[in-house]
């Protein structure tokens, strides 16, 4: 009998070089000090090379979870061995396909900021998916694209999807940060309040802002966002802020509050809270213990030493 998934997630594989800096300003000071005395080496910055990418990072932290899950990505050979070693052991099916990951430089303080090569990131349309995936892709309860910002097949990606799959078919989308690309995905948005493309949507509270911004909207305060957008999309929207969480189907808000933590790693943590949220969507649990589910999976994220996501057990043990 074909497997079946909890969760399918596509597409971007990136290669994270992580730099680990106490403070950003310092780091760029040193830098810009030694390159106008002619250039040379900067000895003593921690660094760490992991695999990343946000639907890499979902779908380890969804397996993690306990999750079945199938994860659609693309890698060169070089590449490849590292992206396996990522899900050993993991209840996970991987389908490769052979189109270069991106390369992320990311320095991690208390915020990041991550210079990348897209590498073929930007090159996954559904040309890309063969008849077996489709037929996986049908198999599976949910269906995540995320990091469409990226990718400059994203919009024809969900046409795709939403084509292929059928009306009832529940696909989510977290568009990663797109503001770099914010008319083209106003234009995406437009689309999203005429027909039904996606059925739920996650941002992170500054990507929220710019995206009520591109749709002309105001609102006063969070939750009041994720009301009207989710309202004016049709969707269920997911908002993961500073000091709380947030979502809405349109009419009602559900919120959990966000427990301020000294992180010792940033990237991949709003992957780990969508993993959070997917999960307990899944198993049927109220809006506001989701959200608190979430942000106590992003919470544990953000403290770990290794760039592991956590496991149920670790998310459970967090709320006692």
């Amino acid at each position: 009998m074909p497997r079946k998934f909890d969760v399918a997630v596509m597409h971007d594989f990136f290669v994270d070089r992580l730099v680990h800096v106490k403070s950003l300003r310092a780091a760029m000071e040193v830098i810009s000090d030694k390159a106008m005395a002619g250039g040379g080496g900067v000895h003593g910055v921690a660094q760490e090379e992991v695999c990343g990418g946000n639907a890499v990072n979902l779908a380890r932290a969804l397996a993690r979870l306990g999750l079945r899950t199938l994860l659609i990505t693309h890698s060169d050979p070089v590449h490849e061995p590292l992206l396996e070693q990522a899900f050993e052991g993991l209840p996970v099916e991987l389908r490769v396909k052979p189109i270069p990951p991106g390369l992320t430089v990311a320095f991690e303080e208390k915020v990041n900021v991550m210079l990348g090569d897209v590498g073929g990131v930007d090159d996954f349309g559904p040309s890309a998916l063969d008849a077996s995936d489709w037929d996986a892709l049908a198999r599976s309860r949910v269906v995540c694209s995320v990091n469409w910002a990226a990718n400059s097949h994203g919009t024809e990606l969900l046409l795709a999807l939403r084509r292929r799959l059928g009306e009832d078919k529940p696909i989510f989308l977290d568009p990663a940060d797109f503001r770099d690309r914010y008319v083209p995905f106003g234009h995406l948005l437009r689309q999203f309040e005429s027909r039904h493309v996606v059925d739920w949507i996650s941002m992170n509270e500054h990507e929220a802002v710019a995206a009520v911004r591109s749709m002309g909207l105001e609102a006063e305060g969070l939750p009041e966002l994720c009301r009207i957008t989710a309202g004016r999309l049709g969707v269920v929207f997911d908002l993961h802020g500073d000091s709380a969480s947030y979502t809405s189907e349109g009419t009602r808000v559900a919120s959990a509050r966000v427990r301020r933590v000294m992180p010792r790693r940033i990237t991949g943590a709003g992957d780990v809270w969508d993993a959070g949220a997917i999960y307990g969507r899944l198993k049927g649990m109220d809006e506001g213990d989701r959200l608190d589910f979430a942000n106590r999976a992003a919470r544990l994220n953000l403290r770990n030493k290794e760039p592991v996501p956590p496991t149920l057990d670790d998310v459970l043990r967090a709320g006692t």
